[in-house]
C-alpha cells in the first residue's frame, strides 16, 4: 500500500510499546482534545450560519420547511457545550508521515508515527449490556472518519449543515412523541441522532493556523455500557479502546450499518508502517522493535526513517 493512502497517529516513546502489545488505541472524549479553542470556533460558526440562515430566510416560500427561529436558537445554544461531554470519542490521525510540528507538539522528537489505511473499522473493546439500554442512543453510523475543515467557508457550509441536522432531529422527534404515550419517550431517537450529527459537524472545524497538520479523525459514538469507558489518570476526561476487527483488520469495504460496536478482546491493530521519531537512533530503536513487532503479530510491519530537523 503507498503511503497516499495511510493516515498517522503521533504518539510518545514509551507509549509504543503499549500499544504493540496491547493491539490498543485509545479514543478520547470529543470536549477534552488538545486544542481546547476547538469546539469554540465550531460553536461561533454555527452562530454565524444560523444568524446568516435567519437574515435570509424568506418567509412567503410555502415550500420552506416551518422554522421557529427563537427556538431554534435556544436548543443550539443548549447545544454548545453539554452535548459534547460523552457524546463521542475520537482518535487522531493526520495524512502527513513526518511533521515537524506534530513531532513537536504530540510525539516529541523521540516519539513514533504509526500509519493505518484510513477507512479501516476500529471496534471498541468491550461487551454488549445483558439488559438493552435506550440511552444514551448508538446511531446508524456509530464509526466514520471525519475530515476536518480549515477554511471560513467550508466551515461555515459544515456549520449549516450542523443547524439542520439538529433541527430536523428535534423537529421528527417532536412528531413522534406527539403520537405516543410520553413514557415511551420514542422521540428521544430521533433528537439524539441529530444531535450526533451536530457534534460530528462542529468538532470537525478546526483553526486555521493548523492547516499543516491535515488532521483525520476516527469517531466514535459514546458507548452504551459504561464499563467500555475509562478514566484517564492526567485530566477528568475520559476514554475508550479502540481495536483491530477480528474478521480483517485491514478491510475498507465494511459498510457503516453492519459492524458489531463492541469486540469483547483486542486483536491486531492494521498498522502497516511505524516512523521512527527524528530524536531516535534508528539502529538503535530497529533492534528494540523488530523482536517486540515478531512477537505480537507485526511482522510485516516497516520502519521508517524521519527525515525531520527536530531534535
Amino acid at each position: 500500500m503507498s503511503d497516499s493512502g495511510l493516515v498517522w497517529h503521533y504518539t510518545k516513546h514509551e507509549v509504543i510499546e503499549k500499544i504493540l502489545i496491547s493491539h490498543e488505541l485509545r479514543a478520547a472524549d470529543i470536549a477534552g482534545l488538545n486544542d481546547a479553542t476547538e469546539l469554540k470556533l465550531g460553536n461561533k460558526r454555527v452562530r454565524q450560519a444560523f444568524k446568516a440562515m435567519k437574515k435570509s430566510w424568506d418567509y412567503y416560500d410555502n415550500t420552506a420547511p416551518e422554522i421557529d427561529f427563537k427556538e431554534l436558537k435556544d436548543t443550539l445554544e443548549g447545544a454548545g457545550g453539554d452535548l459534547y461531554h460523552g457524546s463521542a470519542f475520537v482518535t487522531c490521525f493526520s495524512r502527513e508521515s513526518d511533521d515537524t510540528e506534530q513531532w513537536q507538539k504530540y510525539a516529541g522528537a523521540n516519539g513514533f508515527a504509526i500509519a493505518i489505511p484510513r477507512g479501516v473499522y476500529l471496534p471498541v473493546v468491550g461487551t454488549e449490556l445483558t439488559v438493552p439500554s435506550r440511552a444514551p442512543y448508538v446511531e446508524e453510523f456509530p464509526f466514520r472518519w471525519l475530515e476536518l475543515v480549515y477554511t471560513k467557508p467550508e466551515q461555515l457550509e459544515l456549520a449549516t449543515r450542523a443547524i439542520w441536522e439538529i433541527h430536523h432531529g428535534e423537529d421528527e422527534g417532536a412528531y413522534v412523541d406527539a403520537r405516543h404515550d410520553a413514557e415511551d419517550n420514542f422521540g428521544s431517537i430521533f433528537r439524539d441522532r441529530g444531535r450526533s450529527g451536530y457534534v460530528d459537524a462542529v468538532a470537525s472545524i478546526k483553526n486555521r493556523h493548523f492547516f499543516r497538520e491535515r488532521e483525520v479523525r476516527y469517531a466514535v459514538t459514546g458507548p452504551s455500557n459504561p464499563a467500555a469507558i475509562h478514566p484517564n489518570l492526567v485530566n477528568a476526561f475520559t476514554h475508550v479502546r479502540i481495536t483491530g476487527a477480528e474478521s480483517d483488520p485491514f478491510s475498507t469495504s465494511w459498510h457503516t450499518h453492519d459492524p458489531a460496536f463492541y469486540q469483547a478482546a483486542p486483536s491486531n491493530l492494521p498498522i502497516v508502517k511505524i516512523r521512527v521519531g527524528p530524536g531516535n537512533d534508528f539502529a538503535t530503536e530497529k533492534a528494540r522493535l523488530r523482536p517486540l513487532l515478531d512477537a505480537n503479530g507485526y511482522s510485516s510491519v516497516k520502519l521508517a526513517r524521519s527525515s525531520s530537523p527536530f531534535r
